[in-house]
């Protein structure tokens, strides 16, 4: 590998755990600022609805900078990525990004409900985006470590594919609101963790099957 493609390919990976510690971070800071709030019930989003006290510094100091540290991260790896299949993972992988940045920009009505404003219509569209994308973008990773033979991987990638989507139908469906907080979390987790995974194992994989080497 050159040296200059590792670097690339380090500090994506560094990215990707920074994102994920962010939101590991400022979540329950910005929650500890609300008494009222509850990790169970209230989701992610709720921290920067629109008319809570420091919905600006969750969208600009957590949302934004989470959602830019995604794509930097994907973006890294599309520069060493020489295949069509791998490229498309990481485009629908770039959703949990999206989601991010999104959501910094058209923040919730209050209490994060399915109906409401225009902006809030928006938001959920992409918060859908986010989450139905990444799961598809596992499932895609688990077929290409499938066809890679890396069967242990495949399998892994299909199980969290399968659970983010899971994940967006308890986060959307009204009879599950009373825990929606918790799926979106336990969500998020696999997302953040997965996402990962895609940044330092998807080149090694593409550089081998571009080379024609089995695995």
């Amino acid at each position: 590998m050159a040296t200059g493609a590792g670097i690339r390919l380090q500090l994506s990976a560094t990215l990707a755990v920074t994102a994920a510690l962010l939101v590991l971070i400022e979540t329950p800071f910005f929650a500890s600022l609300r008494p009222d709030y509850s990790h169970i019930t209230n989701t992610i989003s709720e921290l920067g609805e629109t008319g809570a006290s420091c919905a600006r510094q969750v969208a600009f100091a957590f949302f934004l900078p989470v959602g830019l540290l995604v794509w930097l991260a994907l973006w890294l790896v599309h520069r060493e990525i020489k295949d069509r299949q791998a490229s498309l993972i990481l485009v629908a992988m770039s959703c949990l990004g999206t989601g991010y940045v999104m959501a910094a920009v058209f923040p919730c009505d209050r209490g994060a409900p399915l109906w409401g404003s225009w902006h809030t219509q928006v938001h959920n569209v992409f918060g859908c985006i986010d989450y139905e994308g990444t799961g598809i973008g596992f499932l895609l990773m688990s077929r290409y470590c499938a066809r890679r033979n890396a069967t242990i991987r495949a399998g892994a990638f299909l199980i969290a594919g399968t659970l983010v989507l899971v994940g967006l139908v308890l986060i959307a469906l009204p009879a599950t609101f009373h825990i929606r907080g918790a799926a979106q979390r336990i969500t998020e987790v696999i997302q953040f963790t997965g996402q990962y995974f895609v940044c330092t194992f998807l080149p090694s994989k593409s550089r081998r099957a571009v080379g024609g080497v089995g695995s």
